[in-house]
């Protein structure tokens, strides 16, 4: 039996377990997508029977393969989906996940299959500025939805709840902690780095539901609307102008269609939460000491042969201009 026949075998066997009273569980067109760096991804299509009526759903899989950028807990992404299905953020249903990995190999997440194409570069691209642009505007809406969501009261895992006051200093420590976990050299840069941020920590003005990794190149679009929000492993309470400044970050930034403030004055429209210009440069400045960490983590996991991704081999290299773009806010 291939690898392909293999996966349809086992995914017809969990999801016939998953879904009570299933017969005639039948798994088509299995074919391997992008998931990024520490996830397999497959498309297929599922379809079964249950007293006598019949469902179809094209899927998406999410198989936790080896350890990437940073170690995310898959069954709070699920729950964080499943609260967000009855809502009007535009995100995939979570449908199955399997915790441990002994149904499918893995731990998996399988979620519907939205419509839509996710391409970076044409977004960021100078034309057609016109439908970059009312995609960013979408995308300022999308965060207004979101951050007005209802969490209270859902289940969202493992997700802790920060106060106003603390929520800023604990991300900050959360990461700093990351950064002395896994540096390879002493970096003083960085330690200085996360000094400024300790001590100049601001109060949110609420604390909503963050999609994390807020930003071009993590959603589906059709025409001018976005489909569906993807990748929501750095899920957290938090912020909300955190999300909006890590959407700003120069490497996906669409502030050639649209400026920061507009897209802000565009989120405030919709979500009638204030965009103080205090946090907005807070976390500009975070995200980029954010985006260092990471890139450490990615290397320290290359380094110690935890991950084989060539990808994750270099990413040190990306710190000069990170920790540059900090000075440089900071200064500004």
């Amino acid at each position: 039996m291939n690898a392909a026949a293999s996966l349809e075998t086992r995914l017809a066997a969990f999801i016939g377990a998953q879904e009570p009273g299933a017969a005639n569980v039948v798994i088509t067109n299995v074919t391997p997508v992008s998931g990024g760096n520490a996830r397999r991804a497959f498309a297929f299509d599922a379809a079964w029977d249950v007293a006598g009526k019949h469902t179809a759903l094209p899927c998406i899989m999410l198989a936790k393969a080896e350890p990437g950028q940073l170690e995310t807990d898959l069954e709070t992404e699920f729950r964080v989906l499943r609260a967000l299905q009855d809502s009007d953020v535009p995100a995939p249903p979570a449908l199955w996940i399997d915790t441990t990995g002994d149904s499918l190999g893995c731990p998996t997440l399988i979620m519907e299959r939205i419509a839509g194409t996710s391409n970076i570069k044409a977004l960021l691209a100078a034309e057609p500025a016109a439908a970059n642009r009312a995609i960013a505007e979408d995308l300022a809406a999308a965060a207004g939805k979101l951050h007005t969501l209802a969490w209270r009261g859902k289940n969202l895992g493992n997700l802790e709840t920060p106060s106003p006051e603390t929520v800023a200093g604990e991300q900050v420590v959360y990461w700093e902690n990351l950064f002395l976990k896994n540096r390879m050299e002493p970096l003083p840069a960085m330690v200085a780095a996360f000094h400024w941020l300790k001590t100049h920590a601001p109060k949110a003005e609420r604390i909503v539901l963050l999609h994390g990794d807020f930003r071009f190149g993590n959603f589906l679009y059709e025409g001018a609307k976005i489909t569906a929000l993807l990748d929501w492993e750095m899920a957290h309470l938090g912020d909300p102008m955190e999300d909006l400044a890590w959407a700003y970050r120069p490497l996906w930034s669409p502030a050639r269609h649209m400026t920061l403030e507009d897209f802000a004055a565009r989120y405030t429209q919709h979500s009638g939460i204030p965009a103080p210009a205090a946090n907005l440069r807070f976390y500009r400045l975070f995200s980029e000491i954010k985006h260092a960490v990471i890139s450490l983590n990615a290397a320290r996991a290359f380094a110690d042969g935890k991950a084989n991704s060539l990808r994750m081999s270099d990413r040190m290299t990306m710190l000069p201009g990170l920790l540059k773009n900090f000075q440089d806010g900071v200064r500004a």
